[in-house]
């Protein structure tokens, strides 16, 4: 995706350490491409009823109600962390080269997060009554809580169908049950169920997605429900640093709603959560990092560090080239998307959405720094980079919030919690992409970088030109990007298009289907 000095289809051609051959990589590559591209499609599928559910929730329930539903939401999450154990990246890691791994643990540690769950939930509640929040809201925490078990369940399920390539079943059970989930919150707010509604529909459809994934499961792991104490504790100490870490991101990740209900309103905290659902649609591209990239990872790194380091070049620079104009133009039409969305009452979030949009980049960027840091063998260090950016996000709510709220007014709050996540974001991401070093940050993707921020920098000074044509400008910012990114080799179109014809067509080749 930028000017390169060596083309795609050399860097294959480029001689390969001794031990290893060329082909298991373009195997892998073809194989990671084509699952992604259906992973894709659900994906697509799932995230466009997503956001129109996304989109109607917050205009039908207002924004102090919607702000109830964010804080359970949000809450929710944080403490159910807990129960995640990071066996998810342990198996993306591991059940890759040894699918059948899977039923030595699973059972095990599914059982343990059960008897968590159960703990977590009676200390929640507990909490929740002693600062004094009301009986509508430990409903909705009691409720999301329990879809939240099954969240994190299904993802499990989900990260063994990931490691082992099977992925067809379910891509057809993520739309089904998307589907499914969001007709039944329409259909239910509208015949007057309330919040609650929300949340009872949510636990539904987690239930019925458990369903379809176990058997799926079942059959291409020939997954056994059986409690392996000894296989299970191993497992849960070497999945540790991930564990520590998914704690660690999670909290800074949603502390702020946390903390926003707390210090401010249900108003404000609905308002940033609108910010953070137009958001949400620059992170459409975030399941795929764990979903494709680090099995692919994995068998690479099993083969050598060099066709590890050329996999996650490749993959940073693809990445970080579609999240760049997704972000740039909900930055620059904040002003124009909010009101449209979700109506004026919601237009406080202008403020928040600016500031979360590109906040986003860095984030892909982090995500893919950490996958790569874990294929090294260094989970630790993403952990304790991610307990430092807990400690930093914690700290900076706590101080920016009250005071930007002051300082701004209405949706105040909300730019006080979305600095502080570009702040904390800017953080981590540097220091992991520092401690991979030039293997990673080369020449070719720090060239990529600067000439898509410069190409960013122009347009930005272009819309301020054409603010008198209202929406009509977001056409001519998107229209300069494509030129400019294209003209100045931001985006190698070519280079990557052969890369995988090339991939392809070696791969008939070796499977005989081409003579």
């Amino acid at each position: 995706m930028a000017i390169n000095t060596e083309s795609p289809s050399a860097a294959l051609d480029r001689p390969a350490p001794d031990s290893v051959s060329v082909a298991p990589l373009e195997s892998d590559v073809v194989r990671s491409v084509r699952n992604a591209v259906k992973l894709g499609l659900s994906l697509l599928g799932t995230w466009a009823v997503a956001l129109g559910v996304r989109i109607f929730v917050p205009r039908y329930l207002g924004p102090a109600t919607f702000g109830t539903f964010q804080f359970a939401d949000a809450f929710t999450t944080t403490i159910f962390v807990l129960t995640g154990l990071g066996v998810d990246t342990y198996v993306r890691k591991e059940v890759a080269t040894r699918p059948q791994h899977a039923s030595d643990f699973f059972g095990g540690t599914l059982l343990l997060r059960v008897l968590l769950s159960a703990v977590v939930m009676l200390v929640a509640v507990i909490s929740l009554i002693a600062v004094g929040k009301s009986s509508e809201v430990i409903r909705l925490v009691i409720v999301l809580g329990a879809a939240q078990l099954l969240t994190n369940v299904n993802f499990t399920y989900a990260a063994l169908l990931h490691a082992v390539g099977e992925v067809d079943g379910l891509a057809v059970i993520s739309v089904v049950t998307k589907l499914a989930w969001g007709a039944g919150i329409v259909v239910s707010l509208l015949f007057g169920g309330g919040v609650m509604s929300v949340a009872v529909t949510m636990l539904a459809s987690e239930a019925l997605r458990s369903l379809g994934l176990a058997v799926l499961a079942r059959r291409h792991l020939a997954l056994r429900m059986v409690v392996n104490v000894g296989a299970s504790v191993a497992v849960i100490v070497a999945s540790l640093p991930y564990y520590v870490a998914a704690l660690a991101q999670t909290v800074y990740a949603r502390i702020d709603v946390s903390i926003m209900s707390f210090l401010t309103s249900d108003i404000e905290v609905g308002w940033y959560g609108a910010a953070g659902t137009l958001a949400f649609v620059s992170l459409v591209l975030s399941p795929l990092i764990g979903w494709v990239l680090l099995p692919l990872t994995s068998r690479a790194a099993a083969r050598s560090e060099e066709e590890l380091m050329f996999v996650g070049r490749r993959a940073m620079e693809a990445i970080l080239g579609a999240a760049f104009p997704i972000t740039l133009l909900l930055a620059l039409g904040a002003d124009l998307i909010v009101p449209m969305v979700f109506g004026a009452p919601y237009a406080p979030a202008t403020g928040s959405l600016r500031i979360l949009a590109p906040t986003f980049v860095l984030t892909y960027a982090a995500m893919v720094a950490a996958s790569m840091l874990i294929r090294l063998e260094r989970g630790w260090a993403v952990t304790w980079v991610s307990i430092v950016g807990m400690f930093v996000s914690a700290t900076l709510n706590l101080w920016l919030v009250p005071r930007c709220w002051a300082a701004f007014g209405r949706g105040g709050a909300g730019i006080g919690a979305a600095t502080t996540l570009i702040i904390t974001e800017l953080l981590t991401t540097a220091t992991m992409l520092w401690l991979l070093g030039r293997r990673m940050v080369d020449r070719r993707l720090t060239t990529v970088v600067l000439k898509t921020l410069a190409v960013c920098l122009t347009v930005a000074g272009l819309d301020r030109l054409l603010a008198a044509f209202g929406l009509w400008r977001l056409v001519g910012d998107a229209f300069l990007y494509g030129v400019l990114v294209v003209a100045t080799g931001a985006v190698d179109v070519p280079g990557t298009v052969s890369f995988i014809r090339e991939a392809l067509v070696r791969r008939r080749v070796a499977e005989g289907r081409v003579p």
